[in-house]
């Protein structure tokens, strides 16, 4: 059984479940520009301090320091994308009863399903980051949470259109995606969990 829901993919098979999420053309486009934002910062970085900070005026001093803090920024704004998943997200194995998530390109994460409370689409709670201003939006998160406490975010979906792209509420389109997936994948966990019962819901 595939569920297609957008950039997700959901597909079940007899012995797993597994979520997939390919990058959009906008996923694309922003990173493009992510990166085109950050080689022009750091680009004037090396231009304002290219002779050293001898007998430099203190306003282009004062310059230099801003474009650095900008250029960190840009830098970790880059970084969260370039790190952010795709491909297969997660996979609930049913011999096992557990639910692997890759948080990161670069890491793996085993849950026994009986310690896991539910995927989650709502940014409750949310302490936003130094990152997230730079976005100018909080973006709406697909996470897991744990029943022992502490949530761990899968995927960032963004909520603002550099250009706009046709859709018009961006913000709408990111809760109602992130949304169906969580309540997908949560129907899914709790019938490996408890055949024939339903439950977990988040918003």
């Amino acid at each position: 059984m595939r569920t297609e829901i957008d950039n997700f993919l959901i597909t079940e098979t007899p012995e797993a479940v597994e979520l997939r999420f390919r990058r959009s053309f906008k996923d694309w486009f922003d990173l493009t520009w992510s990166i085109i934002f950050t080689a022009f910062a750091c680009w004037l970085v090396w231009f304002v301090f290219q002779h050293g900070f001898q007998h430099m005026p203190a306003g282009r001093w004062a310059f230099g320091v801003f474009i650095t803090i900008i250029a960190v920024l840009l830098a970790g704004d880059l970084w969260s994308r370039l790190v952010s998943p795709a491909g297969k997200l997660a996979w609930i194995d049913k011999s096992a009863k557990s639910l692997t998530i890759r948080p990161t390109v670069f890491s793996k994460r085993t849950y026994p399903l009986h310690e896991v409370g539910g995927f989650s689409s709502s940014n409750k709670g949310t302490r936003p980051s130094i990152l997230h201003y730079i976005r100018r939006s909080m973006p709406r998160t697909l996470r897991l949470r744990l029943k022992r406490g502490g949530t761990v975010p899968l995927v960032h979906l963004s909520t603002i259109d550099i250009i706009n792209l046709g859709n018009r509420q961006p913000r709408t389109d990111a809760i109602l995606r992130a949304k169906k997936v969580a309540e997908e994948m949560n129907r899914y966990i709790n019938q490996v969990k408890s055949p024939g019962k339903t439950g977990l819901r988040f918003k």
